[in-house]
C-alpha cells in the first residue's frame, strides 16, 4: 500500500469481478464514497479526502477503466454498469448505505446509483455533474465520434497541460505535480480506450444522448434523499445553466455557485468545497 498523508492508502478489492483499486481514510462516523470524472482517478479528491475522514470512512475507487482499476477487454461502459459497480463496490467493502459524492461523469453515475436502488444512498451531492443537461463542450462530443481512439495519440505534457487548463478558471490551479499526475493516471494502458468507448455510450457529436440524459432527468423529481449540488460560474465543460435546472427538478435540493470557478471547484477551492461538503453531510444527519 502507498499513499499521501490525508489522502488515504491505495488498497485492492474484488467489485463484481473487477479488481478495484481503491483509497481508503477515517475509522469514524458515515461512509462517503467519491466517484471521480471521465478521464481522472482517486487522485482528483486529494484536496478533500483528509478532511472528510475527519469525520467520515472515506472510500475512493478508480471507476473501471480508469487509474489502476481493470480495464477489461469488452466492458460495457454504460451509466448502468457503472452503477452496479459502484453498488458491488459497497456491497465488497460491507457497506449498506453511503453518502455520494460524484463529480462530472462521477455525478452521473450517482445519479444512476440512486435511480437504480435508492436505499443504497444517504446523501447525494452532485459536482460539476453529467447526466442533467443535452450541452457539452464541443472536444468532448468531437471524441465521441466513431473511431476516434484510433486517431488519438499521448501529446506532450505542455499540450495536454492546455486541456487541464480549461478544467479550471484560473490555471494556477493546475499545479505541475497535479499536472504529472493527471497525466500519468489519463494514459494508463488501456485508459485511451475507456475514455472513448463512454462517450460512445453517453455522447454523440450533438450532444448527450436523449436515451440516457431523459431517464435521469425524468428521475430527479423522485429522489427523496438530501441532495446538494456544486458547480463553477465559468464552468466550459458542463454548463452551470444544468445546476440551476437540477436544483429545481430535484425537491429541497441545495444549490451552492462557486464564482471565479470552473469545472472542478474540489481543486480550485478545496477549502470552501470541504467546509460546505462537511456541513451538509452534518446537517443531514441531524
Amino acid at each position: 500500500m502507498s499513499g499521501v498523508p490525508g489522502t488515504g492508502y491505495d488498497q485492492t478489492i474484488d467489485a463484481g469481478g473487477i479488481r478495484t483499486r481503491y483509497r481508503h481514510a477515517g475509522q469514524d462516523g458515515s461512509p462517503v464514497v467519491l466517484i471521480h470524472g471521465l478521464g481522472a482517478s482517486a487522485e482528483i479528491w486529494s484536496a478533500n479526502i483528509g478532511a472528510l475522514a475527519s469525520r467520515h470512512r472515506v472510500y475512493v475507487p478508480d471507476l473501471p477503466g480508469f487509474g489502476r482499476t481493470e480495464k477489461p477487454e469488452g466492458m460495457d461502459y454504460s451509466p448502468g454498469a457503472y452503477s452496479r459497480f459502484v453498488r458491488d463496490f459497497m456491497a465488497a467493502l460491507g457497506i449498506g448505505r453511503a453518502s455520494l459524492v460524484g463529480h462530472s461523469l462521477g455525478g452521473g453515475v450517482a445519479l444512476r446509483v440512486i435511480l437504480d436502488d435508492p436505499g443504497r444512498v444517504d446523501r447525494l451531492i452532485l459536482v460539476s455533474s453529467a447526466g442533467l443537461g443535452r450541452e457539452a463542450s464541443l472536444p468532448l462530443r468531437i471524441a465521441s465520434l466513431p473511431f476516434f481512439d484510433r486517431i488519438f495519440f499521448k501529446p506532450p505534457l505542455p499540450v495536454f497541460l492546455r486541456f487541464l487548463h480549461r478544467l479550471v478558471y484560473d490555471p494556477a490551479a493546475i499545479t505541475p505535480e497535479f499536472a504529472h499526475l493527471y497525466y500519468e493516471m489519463f494514459f494508463q494502458p488501456g485508459a485511451v480506450r475507456s475514455f472513448t468507448s463512454i462517450l460512445r455510450n453517453i455522447a454523440t457529436l450533438r450532444g448527450a444522448r436523449p436515451g440516457i440524459l431523459e431517464p435521469i432527468r425524468e428521475g430527479l423529481g423522485a429522489i427523496t434523499a438530501p441532495a446538494l449540488i456544486l458547480w463553477g460560474r465559468q464552468d466550459r465543460i458542463l454548463s452551470v445553466s444544468q445546476a440551476f435546472d437540477a436544483a429545481g427538478r430535484i425537491p429541497g435540493a441545495r444549490l451552492h455557485i462557486f464564482e471565479r470557478c470552473g469545472h472542478m471547484p474540489n481543486v480550485e477551492y478545496p477549502e470552501e468545497f470541504n467546509r460546505i461538503v462537511m456541513e451538509f453531510l452534518k446537517d443531514s444527519d441531524r
